[in-house]
């Protein structure tokens, strides 16, 4: 059953953070520019088929292109991948498809990409199990599962201020995890971690906490 009343929240939510998106990870995330992007990158395998899930305006998407032979990047909010798009066009980018869609319900075959990217998003979903269960479905037997958070759960205070910003109706943060927890989270939902790490650059406040993980064999 589509859940009309999430999907119409998260659009709305994410279409109007869209103009100032930019600019906010600037502000607030140092990290993307000194290593996250890299570091992305570095963990993406030449020549691949890449699907970045919530996208935003590309900015990991762009950075996966250098390396991957094709990067599908799908955003719920139209204003995000408006952005994404026109960025396409003002740098010539050829290898890069964006396109509205739900992260509940891709519109990708089976075992269709070799490497997926979700970042700094599942934090914010409210169903991630969900989410995890399609990324899994689209992803090769033994494909690359690139997932980063926000380490909410590294700091009881941040934690008590996410908590508020959620029920205010700011930013929403359902899933308040400390590396560890993030880590089970993703074994529990059909990968196998083979990395993990938090990661800070000294500017930001909070710190991103990286998985890098593969499709379970069991669940091939």
């Amino acid at each position: 059953m589509i859940d009309k009343k999430r999907i119409k929240k998260e659009k709305n939510f994410w279409n109007n953070l869209s103009p100032k998106y930019d600019k906010f990870i600037q502000k607030y995330w140092k990290i993307y520019e000194s290593s996250l992007l890299n570091k992305i990158a570095d963990d993406v395998e030449t020549d691949s088929t890449i699907l970045d899930v919530a996208c935003g305006t590309g900015l990991v998407s762009f950075e996966a292109a250098k390396k991957a032979k094709k990067v599908y990047g799908v955003d719920i909010a139209p204003s995000m991948i408006k952005e994404a798009k026109k960025k396409t066009r003002e740098m010539e980018i050829k290898n890069v498809e964006f396109s509205v869609e739900d992260a509940y319900k891709l519109p990708f075959d089976n075992n269709m990409f070799d490497t997926v990217i979700c970042n700094n998003a599942l934090h914010n979903m409210k169903y991630p199990k969900n989410v995890l269960s399609e990324i899994k479905r689209v992803l090769k037997p033994e494909g690359r599962f690139i997932a980063i958070i926000v380490g909410v759960g590294e700091s009881f205070k941040f934690k008590i201020a996410l908590t508020i910003s959620t029920i205010i109706g700011q930013l929403p943060v359902f899933h308040k995890l400390n590396l560890d927890e993030f880590a089970d989270f993703i074994n529990k939902s059909g990968f196998t971690v083979v990395k993990k790490e938090r990661i800070k650059h000294p500017e930001d406040r909070m710190a991103l906490l990286y998985v890098v993980a593969e499709r379970s064999k069991e669940n091939v």
